[in-house]
């Protein structure tokens, strides 16, 4: 399994949160990653275990969210719904 190294420049697809969703066919937006953000810790009534990186992607065409919310140029990405693009 070859990990992957994401930064600023790496074009990525975003995998959507179809939990509330599951039957919308919205693609997956692609964009680039324009800036890290803050890493954040999840814990809820509880010390924080989980610290998960988070980046700034600008997506190639304005993203409607599966909420109808939208259009959104850029959003803060947690690193786990992040997918390096594959080459063209």
């Amino acid at each position: 399994m070859t990990l992957q190294a994401f930064g600023v420049g790496v074009q990525v697809v975003v995998h959507l949160d179809r939990t509330r969703f599951p039957d919308s066919l919205i693609d997956d937006p692609i964009g680039v990653i324009v800036a890290a953000g803050e890493s954040e810790g999840a814990g809820l009534y509880a010390p924080t275990v989980v610290r998960e990186k988070f980046w700034v992607v600008r997506f190639e065409e304005p993203f409607f969210g599966l909420d109808g919310s939208g259009p959104h140029d850029s959003a803060r990405i947690p690193q786990s719904f992040l997918e390096a693009a594959p080459e063209a």
